[in-house]
């Protein structure tokens, strides 16, 4: 009886451990394949596992470990089934990119170990001419890197059509493009975009492409200050960046502001100087005072520049910050920079007459050195021996030198004498009348 029972038991025994073996969770080989079984001994099918090694396997319809497989379009598995992560991998000779989580990277850019690649919407790497939206990238056409921080050298995008016909390539038929640390290329929108690179400012139009010479960055009044020149060749300095100092050149075309070369000086920002002129009458031009100390080779000179850009030489009429109307100098046209002091000048109408400017170098009203002026120049008789003239509300006696004539008074009899003044040279009585001013002929700006 002890037997049987004990026999009972054992058989009992194995039963259990059997049917503990068949319906083990996890990972077993059939027929040399890979499955996996869960726990109410069923196979695992459309799932993902992990292995021993902590990674990731799939199991395909039929309960078998999937291999060298794209996993419903998102991830990959290698040829020992293991899921793809943080890797490259090269598929049906593409590239492509499975992030920490297995996911395809797929239509936008992403940085890989300090690089930058794009991946299109079917997750391959991107190389060439690559456009997003209004955006364009470009990415090298042999490791796929994108360019950023950098400049290209070469062609428009295939499906880019220019609107405009200019001829702005290299001799080489080639065009200048900059991308910026997103990779972006560096583009204008409604119009031209500048960017500073390296410590330059370059600008580039709505394609991208980096412009030189005259560039029209904006609509202003004067017209000019919306200008910048970018150099168009090394002589003037980095190629095209935005010029500073000085540069004789032609005027922008087709705006109205003259076909000759002219000097411009351009600040550190690449502006322009430019004046003002508050003139009334198109025969005349009153230009605001607003003077630039300009320094050059330890020497600093003193411009005045009208409104299209162009430091003015010979006389000129001014308004000062005060309101008042008066001349100053600016030279010859290779000096056309302020002068000061005495000078002899020959005037718009032919004439050589004799001027002062003070230290400030506007041209003196008064009386200076025993001398009458008015808007700086030498007041003196000039049909007669004598002439009255008032400055500043005082009538003063002059002579034909424009000296001025003291204490005059020959004859007895005051109704008789033309000319009489006091011992300061201002008028005391006589019957002279008084003569219109000697008001200077000013230099006025031509454009051509």
């Amino acid at each position: 009886m002890k037997k049987c029972i004990k026999t009972a038991l054992i058989a009992l025994g194995m039963v259990s451990v059997f049917a503990t073996a068949a319906y083990a969770d996890g990972w077993t080989k059939e027929n040399n394949q890979w499955v996996y079984y869960n726990t109410n001994g069923n196979l695992a099918t459309n799932t993902w596992k992990t292995g021993s090694d902590g990674s990731y396997y799939y199991l395909g319809y039929n309960g078998v470990m999937v291999t060298s497989s794209f996993v419903d379009d998102e991830r990959y598995v290698d040829s020992d089934g293991r899921m793809v992560t943080s890797a490259w991998r090269q598929i049906d000779g593409s590239w492509y990119y499975f992030d920490a989580n297995g996911k395809l990277t797929k239509d936008h850019s992403k940085q890989i170990n300090g690089v930058y690649y794009y991946f299109g919407d079917d997750g391959a790497m991107k190389t060439g001419w690559i456009e997003s939206g209004t955006d364009y990238y470009y990415c090298d056409t042999e490791n796929g890197a994108m360019v950023t921080n950098n400049w290209m050298h070469g062609t428009l995008p295939d499906d880019v059509s220019l609107t405009d016909d200019e001829d702005i390539t290299d001799s080489d038929g080639l065009y200048w493009f900059y991308f910026l640390s997103t990779g972006k290329l560096c583009k204008g929108e409604s119009g031209f975009k500048e960017q500073t690179i390296g410590g330059s400012r370059f600008a580039f139009d709505e394609y991208g492409r980096m412009r030189t010479g005259w560039v029209k960055m904006s609509s202003t009044t004067p017209t000019i200050a919306g200008y910048k020149y970018y150099n168009d060749k090394t002589s003037l300095g980095s190629y095209g960046a935005a010029h500073t100092g000085w540069l004789s050149t032609y005027p922008p075309e087709d705006e109205g502001i003259g076909t000759e070369v002219e000097w411009y000086y351009f600040d550190s920002k690449g502006t322009p100087y430019y004046g003002s002129d508050i003139s009334t009458d198109d025969n005349d031009e009153t230009l605001v005072a607003k003077l630039k100390h300009i320094s050059s080779n330890g020497v600093t000179k003193t411009y005045l520049f009208n409104q299209y850009g162009n430091p003015v030489y010979g006389l000129r009429k001014v308004k000062r910050s005060n309101g008042t109307i008066t001349s100053m100098y600016f030279g010859t046209k290779n000096e056309s920079c302020l002068q000061l002091g005495d000078k002899n000048i020959t005037e718009a109408d032919g004439s050589t007459n004799t001027f002062l400017f003070d230290g400030s170098g506007y041209g003196y009203n008064g009386v200076k050195n025993n001398k009458l002026y008015y808007m700086g120049k030498l007041q003196k008789a000039v049909d007669d021996t004598y002439a009255y003239y008032t400055v500043g509300g005082t009538t003063y006696l002059v002579g034909k030198g424009g000296t001025l004539v003291k204490n005059h008074n020959k004859n007895k009899d005051s109704d008789s004498v033309e000319y009489k003044s006091n011992a300061s040279g201002i008028r005391d009585g006589g019957y002279g009348t008084v003569s219109d001013l000697l008001v200077p002929e000013f230099v006025v700006t031509e454009v051509s």
